[in-house]
């Protein structure tokens, strides 16, 4: 089944206060999927381009980075990344990241409920 592809992504300025444009999009929610997954987006920054600092109060969020060079925080501190880097921010974790390089920063983001959150939450069914 092909949920979604990387076409037409919206664009996203100064996301969680942080700046330049951002694209986006969802490739699969949290509805068409079986698993505790909340989400599974696709993000491009442009040089420059940044999410701001911020925590997720309900789910776990992983970044792929695909191309490109940036700066991830994570409470209190960065750390340099780039393609096939994996960046886990677990709940609660004060997290953004800012595109350092020269070209796009592309990554794929998937944010996942932990187990003590999901047992409380109604059960999902996937759509057809």
């Amino acid at each position: 089944m092909i949920l979604g592809n990387i076409d037409s992504p919206v664009e996203l300025h100064a996301i969680h206060g942080g700046s330049g444009v951002v694209l986006w999009k969802v490739l699969a929610l949290g509805g068409a999927l079986f698993g505790d997954l909340e989400s599974f987006e696709y993000c491009r920054l442009g040089p420059g381009a940044s999410f701001g600092t911020h925590v997720h109060s309900r789910n776990e969020e992983i970044y792929f980075i695909v191309s490109g060079t940036g700066t991830v925080r994570l409470d209190d501190e960065r750390y340099e990344v780039g393609p096939g880097d994996l960046v886990l921010t677990p709940l609660g974790g004060l997290h953004g990241l800012e595109n350092t390089g020269v070209g796009d920063l592309e990554l794929i983001c998937a944010e996942a409920t932990p187990p003590s959150i999901a047992a409380l939450l109604p059960p999902q069914s996937p759509t057809a």
